[in-house]
């Protein structure tokens, strides 16, 4: 029986080689992606500059550039900030339906156009009664998030 071990054993051994050609092995690789999305401010002012006729007036007509990147297929939030005090609202025009933003917080979905979307906001500055003419930060601040 130790023979009949050993010339099995060798023929395993022999075999071996072609065995190992003839081997398939089969694996998944998965990754996951994390969403992202930058906004970057191509155009705005640093300030929001009121004179005597913007206070006349009651409001103040400002435009910002925006470029979004985002890798979500679904698209993103925009996120729209207003800072309380100095205005009464602030009317947004530029997205698909004009929004007028009191002090609340606003987030809006915006559908994918595209990995690279630039796009232009109009803001008019309803000003509150009591604000005076000088240089003040921009009374809103937009940021984009992913979904």
């Amino acid at each position: 029986m130790g023979r009949s071990m050993g010339v099995v054993a060798l023929a395993v051994l022999l075999a071996a080689p072609v065995l190992a050609d003839q081997a398939q092995t089969r694996f998944t690789v998965s990754a996951v992606v994390p969403k992202r999305v930058t906004l970057t401010v191509l155009e705005q002012p640093a300030q929001l500059v009121l004179s005597d006729s913007d206070i006349e007036r009651g409001y103040k007509d400002v435009s910002a550039r925006y470029r979004v990147q985002h890798n979500d297929r679904n698209g993103y939030l925009l996120h729209l900030v207003p800072r309380v005090g100095l205005t009464r609202q602030i009317e947004v025009r530029g997205l698909a339906a004009e929004v007028v933003l009191g002090d609340a917080d606003l987030a809006i979905r915006q559908a994918s156009t595209g990995r690279l979307q630039e796009f232009e906001l109009a803001f008019r500055f309803v000003l509150d009664p009591a604000a005076q003419p000088g240089s003040y930060a921009l009374p809103i601040h937009v940021t984009a998030a992913p979904l």
